[in-house]
């Protein structure tokens, strides 16, 4: 199984308290938007494009820089699915529109964070990572 790479975002609005979730029609399940690293593409690129791409959403990302220029990721989670041997960069974001548009035929959701728990169509991995993000960046 090739390994593969790709680049995913938590976008959260703080203000209502949402989550922007997207049904992977592959993998059966809600996750955050991403997609696969095209080429020589940067992983941040990757990331503004894919949230773009999916949603329609256009967003800010947030997050730790070592120069104050260069965002960096929230986290890098490796696992194997059915879409194979995955490497994905997470990036934190909040919107700068958030009416949802998307030419990939995908559902996408704004998700209340506070009813994550009482959900069985997301992923526990996915409602930990929501819920630390909003504890570590909702101060900010």
């Amino acid at each position: 199984m090739e390994r593969q790479y790709c680049a995913s975002v938590f976008v959260i609005d703080f203000d209502l308290g949402n989550v922007l979730l997207m049904y992977n029609k592959k993998l059966h399940k809600w996750v955050q938007p991403g997609g696969h690293i095209e080429g020589l593409e940067l992983p941040v690129d990757t990331a503004l494009r894919e949230v773009m791409e999916e949603t329609g959403i256009k967003i800010k990302l947030i997050g730790h820089t070592l120069d104050n220029v260069n965002i960096e990721p929230v986290s890098v989670s490796h696992y194997k699915n059915r879409v194979g041997d995955m490497i994905d960069i997470q990036y934190i974001a909040i919107p700068l529109t958030k009416d949802i548009n998307n030419d990939e035929n995908n559902d996408v959701i704004w998700f209340p964070i506070d009813k994550l728990d009482g959900s069985k169509d997301i992923e526990d991995e996915i409602k930990v990572k929501v819920k630390n993000l909003v504890k570590e960046f909702s101060m900010r």
